[in-house]
């Protein structure tokens, strides 16, 4: 067996995670190697990829992981880490775990997102939102979403994003939009504080395109919380089901309810 080692530097104060994870992959006989950011862009072979940080840093390795094939194992370094699988505490128990192959597999569904000529990939959303900019006209946005070319609304505000399943629990819900269970195959686009009490969050089949038109204002165009590029008036942002997924390695008893419960409602 081997596994790839991603340990977010800013949570790892004085290299105690990545000395603790290489002594027990070590005992347990299990082959590592260590990634940094630099080294996601190129071809990788492994039967996971322990990924030590918060949902950020999660987000910055599924472009990675779902072009290699290779599932994620989350362990919690952050503060909500939703996206994870084990505390930080858990560790031991997490890589006896995996070398036992005790764990079960859990793929999600993935945003393919096009703009022009470029393409992104996103795990949680994709935001057309206002851009804030003290040298920029700081008037309300103006977007109009269609499904499958026929238009459902336009949204006078701060803009619209579209979320998968698991995107929904995070800036999607904040913004008012209804929590899809991963198994759903189904995306929820969601108003940004529309200045109408007619724009609601709208479900539809995974199998659609949505299609968001700039018709005024300043945008900028964010995927999984990263600024990709700023819109002009009359761009146009497809978003549909990418064909790859992302896959994280859960445990036995994993249950999305209750993690809803533990992570969201409190």
């Amino acid at each position: 067996m081997k596994v790839l080692l991603y340990i977010n530097s800013l949570k790892d104060f004085g290299n105690n995670i990545y000395q603790d994870v290489k002594n027990l992959l070590t005992k347990y006989e299990i082959d590592w190697e260590k990634i940094e950011y630099s080294s996601l862009k190129g071809k990788k072979s492994a039967d996971a990829i322990l990924v030590f940080g918060g949902d950020g840093t999660i987000l910055n390795l599924v472009n990675f992981a779902s072009k290699n094939n290779i599932p994620i194992l989350g362990i919690n370094a952050g503060k909500l880490g939703f996206l994870t699988e084990f505390e930080i505490f858990e560790l031991e128990e997490a890589i006896g775990e995996l070398k036992n192959k005790k764990l079960q597999k859990d793929s999600r569904l993935l945003l393919s997102v096009k703009h022009n000529n470029k393409k992104y990939i996103a795990l949680n959303e994709v935001c057309v939102q206002r851009t804030y900019n003290e040298s920029l006209d700081a008037c309300i946005s103006n977007v109009s979403v269609s499904i499958d070319n026929n238009l459902i609304e336009n949204i006078k505000g701060d803009g619209v994003l579209v979320s998968t399943p698991t995107g929904s629990t995070a800036y999607s819900l904040s913004a008012g939009g209804p929590i899809l269970a991963p198994g759903i195959n189904s995306f929820v686009a969601t108003p940004l504080y529309a200045h109408s009490f007619n724009n609601r969050p709208i479900v539809f089949s995974s199998s659609s395109t949505c299609k968001i038109t700039l018709l005024s204002g300043n945008c900028s165009l964010v995927v999984d919380g990263k600024f990709a590029i700023s819109l002009k008036v009359n761009d146009n942002v497809y978003v549909c089901k990418n064909k790859l997924k992302v896959t994280f390695l859960r445990k036995k008893s994993f249950n999305f309810y209750k993690v809803l419960t533990n992570k969201v409602s409190n």
